[in-house]
Parts: C-alpha cells; structure tokens; sequence
C-alpha cells in the first residue's frame, strides 16, 4: 500500500504562510501615531498656547540614486 504524498499540502501551507507574512509586511508606517481626525491637538502648553502640528515626522533616508536627480 502507497502513502499519499504530503508534498502538495506543505506546499499549500507555505504559499498561505508567505502571503500573510507578506500582507503583513505591508501593513503600517514607520512613524509616530497620527491623531484622529477631527480632535484638538493636545493638552495647552505651560505658556497656555496649543501647539502647532507639525504633521509626521519622516525619516531623512538617502537612496543611493539620490545624486543623480
């Protein structure tokens, strides 16, 4: 009598396994939290002021192609 071959189900499961881990990868932004829309910005200062917003802080990373542009 001849075992069935676990080739096609390992293979199923990797394929699953990859595409979540690459849906994953996918998922998110490096950076602080933004706000919710439509809410104040934050606790006033020690002077009473709100502070500005600034928007997202994003990263300086040079691409190696950079000098062409």
């Amino acid at each position: 009598m001849s075992r069935p071959s676990r080739r096609p189900l390992r293979l199923a499961a990797f394929a699953v396994l990859m595409g979540g881990i690459l849906a994953l990868a996918g998922c998110g932004v490096r950076g602080p939290l933004e706000p919710p829309p439509d809410t104040p910005l934050g606790q006033p200062g020690p002077d009473g002021k709100m502070p500005k917003d600034t928007g997202p802080v994003k990263p300086d990373k040079p691409f190696i192609l950079d000098p062409l542009l």
